[in-house]
C-alpha cells in the first residue's frame, strides 16, 4: 500500500499522530523558552511559553467547574536550585541536589495546578539544564510571579547540620525596578506610588522616596512568604526549626515580587539526608510549600485591603 493510500484510509491514524507531533514540537519549543528566553525562529517564546496553561485555565473556567481558588496569587514561578554542570549539594546517598530540586519542583506544580487549576505555574527550567542567577530572576519577572520560590536542599561541611530554614533578602539588597523621571519637567508625573507625584526639579528626591517605599513594601511581603513557608514546614516536617533568615542571595536580587530561598533540609546530615530521597518525604514538602503559598495568599489579602 503506498503511503497516498494509507493517508486515504487511516485518515484518523494520521490527524492523530500529527497532533501528537504537533503537541511534542510545542512542548520542545516552550521548554526551550524557559531555559533560553528570547525568540525562537521569529516565535515569541514568552507566549508559548503560556500556551499550554492558558488553555488548560480557559477550559477550567469554561467549564464553571467548581473548585478552590487563591484571592491574590494567580502566577506561581518555581526555581530548582542548580542544574546543568552545577550539580549543587551531594547527598550521603549519592543523590545530587540538582535532581531532587527538580523532582520536588514537578511534584510541587502538579499539586498547586490539582488544587487551584486556574493558578499558572511556571519553572525556570524544565530539565537537567544550567541557568543563572539573573536569568532565573529574569524568567519570575518576565511570567509577572506574585510569588517566587526558589527550591534548594542545604549541606554542610560537617555531618551534624540538620533541619530547614527560609531565606529572604536584606532591606538593603532588596532593588525594585527604578521609576522613570524626567528631570526638571513643569509637568507633573504620575508615580507607581498611588498619590505621589514626581514635581519638577524635586522629582529626584521623590524618586529616592518612591524607591525607599517599594523597596520596604516588597521586604515586608518577602518577609511574610518566608515565614509562610517556615510555618508550613513546621506542621509537616519532623526536624529541627532553623528559622527564617535575611541574606543577600544572587538568586533573590532584582525580583519584583515576593521571593524566597527554600531550603528543605539537610543532604550531608546522614539521617535526614536518607529522609529527602523518600517519596513520603517529599510529598510532605509539597504539602507544607503548598500550605505557605495558601496562607501567603491569605495575608497577602488582609495586607492589601488595609492599604488606603
Amino acid at each position: 500500500m503506498t503511503f497516498s493510500g494509507s493517508l486515504h484510509v487511516y485518515p484518523r491514524s494520521f490527524q492523530r499522530l500529527s497532533a501528537l507531533a504537533f503537541g511534542l514540537a510545542l512542548l520542545l519549543i516552550s521548554q526551550t523558552a524557559i531555559a533560553h528566553p528570547g525568540s525562537l525562529w521569529g516565535i515569541d517564546l514568552s507566549s508559548v511559553v503560556a500556551l499550554r496553561d492558558q488553555a488548560r485555565i480557559a477550559a477550567y473556567r469554561s467549564a464553571g467547574a467548581p473548585g478552590e481558588r487563591l484571592n491574590r496569587v494567580s502566577t506561581i514561578v518555581l526555581d530548582p536550585g542548580h542544574g546543568g554542570d552545577n550539580s549543587g549539594a551531594i547527598g550521603v546517598a549519592g543523590i545530587r541536589e540538582k535532581h531532587l530540586t527538580l523532582e520536588l519542583a514537578y511534584h510541587l506544580r502538579e499539586a498547586i495546578q490539582e488544587r487551584y487549576p486556574d493558578v499558572r505555574v511556571v519553572m525556570t527550567r524544565y530539565w537537567d539544564t544550567s541557568l543563572s542567577l539573573p536569568e532565573r530572576v529574569h524568567l519570575a519577572n518576565l511570567a509577572q510571579a506574585d510569588v517566587f520560590l526558589s527550591l534548594h536542599y542545604n549541606a554542610a561541611v560537617h555531618n551534624r547540620a540538620v533541619g530547614y530554614e527560609t531565606f529572604y533578602l536584606r532591606p538593603q539588597d532588596v532593588t525594585p525596578e527604578p521609576a522613570p523621571v524626567e528631570e526638571h519637567t513643569d509637568h507633573h508625573d504620575a508615580s507607581p506610588i498611588e498619590g505621589a507625584r514626581l514635581v519638577g526639579q524635586h522629582g529626584d528626591d521623590l524618586v529616592f522616596i518612591q524607591r525607599d517605599l517599594i523597596r520596604a513594601h516588597q521586604h515586608e511581603l518577602s518577609a511574610r512568604l518566608a515565614h509562610s513557608v517556615q510555618n508550613g514546614f513546621r506542621g509537616h516536617l519532623d526536624s529541627i526549626d532553623r528559622g527564617v533568615k535575611q541574606a543577600n542571595f544572587g538568586v533573590l536580587r532584582g525580583a519584583h515580587m515576593p521571593a524566597v530561598v527554600v531550603e528543605a533540609g539537610f543532604l550531608t546530615h546522614p539521617d535526614e539526608g536518607s529522609r529527602l530521597i523518600e517519596r513520603a518525604h517529599r510529598q510532605r514538602v509539597v504539602n507544607a510549600l503548598l500550605d505557605a503559598i495558601v496562607n501567603f495568599d491569605a495575608e497577602l489579602e488582609h495586607v492589601l485591603d488595609d492599604q488606603p
